[in-house]
């Protein structure tokens, strides 16, 4: 008897073999074998097929796929169902696997890691090819975060993808809005064929590496991946690989900013594939003059710093900071204030002015301190007019302006 398997199990199969699954490739040569199902099975297993075992959760379902058989022997004179052909249906005649169980049935297949087991695990649980692409822009990125683009299954109740607090329209729109406007970042997405989303990756382009031990100037890298399968951060991995970026996130979490793994070598360095570093980073902001509103909750660059009038984002704390992005609520939040006349930093929440603008500036009357000079509109609000030079927004002022919009939710 040849092998037997249902049409949704050799679709599982093939389109996890399509989306890197190397256990998956093996099973589906296997069952392509013109052979009798004794050479490549063990026991009697066979008429193979698929189960989804499914999860409610808030807004998707967990899917997970177990694998099931006939394991009678049917040709068995003492088999009660014996010549009966619709024998190997009943369920009574067939057992359920996990997806481990069903791989060790395969006679002809090597021992695979634990890596390949758990991700042929998460493949099968996705009945479609997975495309990855980097994408940049507003809209593109907007999209990516929306949750009503998601995926409508995961593979476990914890997805990171659907329990994102930037999966909201008004934090998405945000999101979107800084990363492509403010910050200059891109994005690397994967998407199935009905255009789901099932993962994304802010993607960060010339990142300084000042004071490193490596020789490193600048690098390229992968944010926090967020995905509905756990497959598909391997898939986003190698895509990053494959297009060139130096760096990923050593541990895919919001805790360790400073820790990565090196994506692809680089000769002049010395550094190796595979190998750990560990990097303070800043990303030199480029700040478009259409950046809107808002800030996301950032996993890697959280804080926004000041240094010689130039906002850059970094990976770590220290001198200069201004704002950290470490809120679910769609904007940053203040840590210190820039003056809007000479981009000073100062801690006086109260004054906008830093003490010497405000020295010079203001005058005490018995009615309190008065700006001195006149004021002037700009965009519908009114200013100090010492802000403005022919009739323009001095640089520091521009600045200030591009900052404030940070705080906007």
């Amino acid at each position: 008897m040849k092998v037997n398997a249902s049409n949704e199990l050799k679709s599982r199969l093939a389109h996890a073999a399509e989306n890197g699954s190397v256990i998956a490739r093996d099973i589906f040569a296997e069952l392509k074998k013109n052979v009798d199902v004794t050479e490549i099975v063990r026991g009697f297993y066979n008429h193979f097929s698929t189960k989804r075992k499914r999860t409610s959760c808030d807004g998707f379902q967990k899917i997970r796929i177990v694998f099931t058989a006939c394991n009678k022997d049917l040709s068995n004179e003492h088999f009660p169902d014996r010549n009966n052909p619709q024998a190997p249906l009943f369920p009574e005649n067939r057992v359920d696997m996990e997806p481990s169980t069903f791989v060790k049935l395969f006679k002809n297949l090597p021992e695979y890691p634990e890596t390949d087991m758990a991700y042929f695990a998460s493949a099968i649980c996705v009945d479609s090819k997975v495309t990855v692409r980097l994408l940049e822009g507003m809209q593109d990125i907007y999209e990516a975060y929306d949750g009503d683009n998601y995926s409508p299954i995961a593979d476990d109740t914890t997805s990171t993808l659907h329990n994102s607090c930037m999966r909201y329209p008004e934090k998405a729109r945000n999101a979107a809005d800084f990363y492509a406007n403010f910050a200059g970042a891109k994005i690397l997405v994967a998407r199935d064929e009905s255009n789901n989303v099932l993962g994304r990756a802010i993607v960060w382009e010339n990142v300084r590496c000042p004071g490193n031990n490596y020789g490193l100037d600048t690098v390229s890298l992968t944010d926090r991946i967020y995905s509905s399968h756990t497959f598909v951060i391997g898939m986003m991995q190698n895509e990053a690989r494959r297009i060139g970026i130096l760096l990923r996130r050593k541990f895919n979490d919001y805790h360790h900013t400073k820790e990565y793994v090196a994506l692809n070598s680089l000769q002049e360095t010395g550094i190796v594939a595979g190998q750990e570093l560990q990097l303070a980073l800043v990303v030199e902001v480029p700040v478009f003059r259409w950046h809107k509103k808002g800030a996301p909750y950032m996993d890697t660059f959280c804080s926004i710093a000041m240094k010689s009038g130039k906002m850059e984002l970094r990976n770590y704390e220290g001198e200069g900071q201004i704002a950290n992005c470490r809120t679910t609520s769609g904007n940053a939040v203040r840590m210190m204030q820039v003056c809007p006349n000479c981009n000073r930093i100062h801690n006086d929440f109260e004054k906008v002015f830093c003490p010497s603008c405000r020295t010079s500036f203001y005058t005490n009357t018995v009615f309190g301190e008065v700006i001195k000079g006149t004021a002037r509109e700009y965009k519908g609000k009114v200013y100090p007019s010492v802000l403005f030079k022919k009739g323009r927004p001095i640089p520091p002022f521009r600045t200030y302006l591009q900052l404030e919009k940070l705080f906007i939710s």
